[in-house]
């Protein structure tokens, strides 16, 4: 079977331009796979008169924070701190704007609320009020960055 030059030209094309839409999609596809892709995270951290170590464990998660492009906020939730804890948060937020502060009454409830203020896909709750004690704070946070 033979074909005329126009019939040939034109399946010639499509074929062209069918073979650069087939690498283009595998270019996309290697260069940007789905799965690499990760969830954006939020910290939600519940904390009560920590004056003394609340800035060092603020400023630590702020610079693992700008290495983890994957974080989208830190919320601290203060929960009825009667000391300074309430200050120094405040003058931390107002450096960067990935913190986010929240100050509750201690009748309230801090992780149903704090929850409200995380954007993240998954959120990792350290409550150092109920839960956790400070001086675990450094192995709660590399279990978190999954870093030994």
């Amino acid at each position: 079977m033979f074909f005329s030059y126009t019939i040939s030209v034109v399946l010639l094309s499509l074929a062209i331009y069918g073979l650069c839409q087939v690498l283009r999609d595998l270019w996309q596809f290697l260069t940007a796979p789905e799965w690499e892709k990760s969830p954006c995270m939020s910290l939600l951290i519940i904390v009560r008169n920590m004056e003394y170590r609340i800035e060092g464990l603020v400023r630590y998660l702020l610079q693992e924070a700008a290495d983890n492009p994957a974080w989208c906020d830190i919320v601290i939730v203060d929960y009825g701190s009667d000391d300074l804890t309430a200050a120094i948060l405040d003058r931390l937020a107002l450096s960067d704007p990935i913190l986010k502060v929240i100050h509750l009454a201690s009748a309230s409830r801090p992780t149903g609320e704090g929850l409200a203020f995380c954007q993240g896909e998954i959120v990792q709750i350290l409550d150092f009020v109920n839960r956790l004690r400070v001086e675990d704070a450094g192995s709660a946070i590399r279990l978190v960055l999954r870093r030994e």
